[in-house]
């Protein structure tokens, strides 16, 4: 080290401090020219620079003399502080997934730098997914049950409304930690016990799966084949078709979100067209006027019917709230997006509900039929060779759904196993959804979708009820560390959480009415506990908001110690 500074020094001895009077002396009252002598690299003489200074000084107003420049110079302008773990990007960073490469991500949340999807797209995502069939059906059940057209737009606002708790805050989680719903609900019951509700999405992905191509099929006999209203509609085995159908959305959902999102939004603009195609087509069964002589329901068909639409609408598609908000950019509004969400999932279903409703109001000898299988009935309604464009509504609305129920499927498989890869789980997926629908499989599609979804619906509505509420009071974001591997701030095994899920679960197959097939054996707990099986309040289906309920209660009423300890626990790389 050289002997030019002083031993232990760097550099120059700081000045002594000074006096008042002596940063008066320091003041520069005049234009003053600095000399800065430069010495090349190259050995050359040493060339200046001259640095004008006007009007200097320093003053005392402030500790850190923010404020102490040269007149005519721009201040110092204070810039935004971010968390410690916050990611700054410029526009420039930003990019895309490639469409056609397979997505790597499933356990681990999503690249920052591929976050660039705006509030907007969430709208075209879930537009095709809705847009549906299964929507006119929805509205077409509630009719049959015995609601008028009002209390049809009533009850469908409000299970909407009420399906946008577990759709809305997912799409918020996922928005913010860019991980899927079933890792993100780890935090809620443990790390490992996290397998159990996993399971359970699983195979409700598969089972959804079933259902959609089962309805598919329909579709293709009832075009090519139409049945008479004379003898009904009927079940037939899955033509080659829809087995078609269910390789295509494979492939999509294997390659990923950034495909999907291309597709989606085609097929949005398709479904749209299709919808507004048969409901000009189907206008002629329409008769306004008889419809809208229909009484009012009972209080208890209102409560039925909300329970109906939540049941379809809200918890068939909950726990892939998060699984399309993965991508959003963090730098929007987080209520845009749920607004856009509210536009997707609602606009269509309520337009399609309605519709389904006064086609029942007008054509009340049909009603069974357009309530269970509005395809099968539509075709034999409709004039001969017209049954196209319901064929090709009921085949893009499908692949639009099933693209999404084998996305999160391979989404929920991966997250059983950190070495089995996403397109893996996709691929499983696929599978379980064609096995349900051989023969042996029981699955007729009339029964099938009478009480197959109210039957899935109970565990999604406990671990909806008990994620959404975590969610809700969560303050920060999740630990991403803690959430891939054990050891972090989330426990193992979250014992209450896990045994609610159980426990509100068999509750709530107890409080439903027995249906065909798999599902007589539900409905055990109204003898019980003094409710008449068939009477009015038990054909409420009352397990599916019960149990939604209990979720809800649980953590907001006994879990918010355990959620404040997780976020003390957090390392501060972490924190944000």
């Amino acid at each position: 080290m050289s002997d030019k500074y002083p031993r232990g020094q760097d550099g120059p001895v700081p000045p002594e401090p000074t006096s008042p009077a002596d940063d008066a002396a320091l003041t520069v009252e005049s234009p003053a020219v600095i000399e800065l002598g430069i010495t090349p690299l190259d050995g050359s003489a040493p060339r200046t620079a001259a640095t004008e200074i006007v009007g200097f000084g320093v003053d005392d107003d402030l500790p850190d003399d923010a404020d102490d420049v040269p007149t005519g110079v721009a201040a110092p302008v204070a810039s935004p502080r971010v968390s410690d773990d916050e990611i700054v990007l410029v526009d420039a960073a930003l990019a895309e997934e490639p469409r056609l490469v397979i997505e790597r991500y499933s356990q681990a949340p999503t690249p920052v730098v591929n976050r660039v999807g705006r509030g907007s797209r969430v709208f075209r995502l879930w537009f095709a997914v809705t847009a549906s069939v299964v929507s006119v059906a929805v509205g077409a059940r509630l009719a049959y049950l015995g609601l008028s057209i009002r209390q049809v737009v009533l009850v469908t606002v409000l299970g909407i409304v009420l399906s946008l708790i577990p759709l809305g805050l997912g799409t918020l989680a996922g928005r913010r930690n860019g991980q899927s719903m079933v890792m993100l609900s780890r935090a809620t019951f443990g790390v490992i016990g996290n397998l159990v509700p996993t399971v359970f999405a699983l195979l409700v992905r598969m089972a959804w799966g079933a259902l959609l191509l089962a309805i598919l099929g329909r579709a293709v006999t009832a075009a090519t084949s139409p049945p008479t209203l004379a003898r009904g509609t009927r079940d037939g085995s899955v033509p080659l078709p829809a087995l078609a159908v269910l390789i295509v959305a494979t492939v999509v959902a294997l390659f990923g979100y950034a495909l999907i999102r291309s597709v989606q939004a085609v097929l949005a603009v398709a479904g749209a067209a299709l919808v507004i195609a048969v409901m000009v087509l189907s206008a002629g069964l329409v008769d306004v006027g008889s419809a809208l002589t229909v009484p009012d329901g009972s209080g208890f068909t209102v409560f039925g019917g909300v329970t109906l639409v939540f049941a379809y609408l809200g918890l068939a598609w909950a726990s892939s709230g998060a699984d399309l908000a993965r991508y959003q950019g963090r730098s929007g509004s987080g209520s845009n997006a749920v607004l856009w969400l509210l536009a997707g999932v609602g606009v269509p279903a309520l337009v399609l509900a309605c519709w389904g409703a006064l086609l029942v109001s007008s054509q009340g000898q049909w009603g069974a039929d357009l309530a269970v299988d509005p395809v099968g009935t539509l075709a034999a309604l409709l004039p001969a060779g017209l049954e196209w464009p319901l064929l090709l509504l009921g085949t893009v609305t499908v692949l639009s759904a099933l693209i999404l129920t084998l996305y999160s499927g391979g989404l929920a498989a991966a997250a059983l196993s950190s070495g089995l890869p996403r397109a893996a789980g996709v691929a499983l997926t696929a599978m379980g959804a064609a096995l349900l629908l051989l023969p042996s499989g029981g699955l007729g599609v009339r029964a099938a979708f009478l009480t197959m979804p109210l039957t899935l619906a109970i565990p999604v509505a406990a671990w909806s009820g008990l994620f959404s509420a975590e969610t809700f009071v969560r303050a920060n974001r999740y630990d991403t560390r803690s959430l891939l591997k054990r050891g972090g701030a989330y426990a193992d095994v979250r014992w209450a959480n896990l045994a609610a899920f159980v426990v509100f679960s068999v509750i709530g197959w107890g409080l439903l009415v027995p249906g065909e097939g798999l599902s007589a054996w539900q409905g055990y707990l109204f003898a019980p506990l003094g409710i008449d099986p068939v009477g009015e309040f038990a054909a409420t289906n009352p397990g599916v908001l019960i149990v939604f309920a209990l979720g809800l209660a649980t953590p907001l009423l006994a879990g918010i110690p355990a959620i404040r300890r997780q976020e003390n626990a957090r390392t501060p790389a972490s924190a944000g």
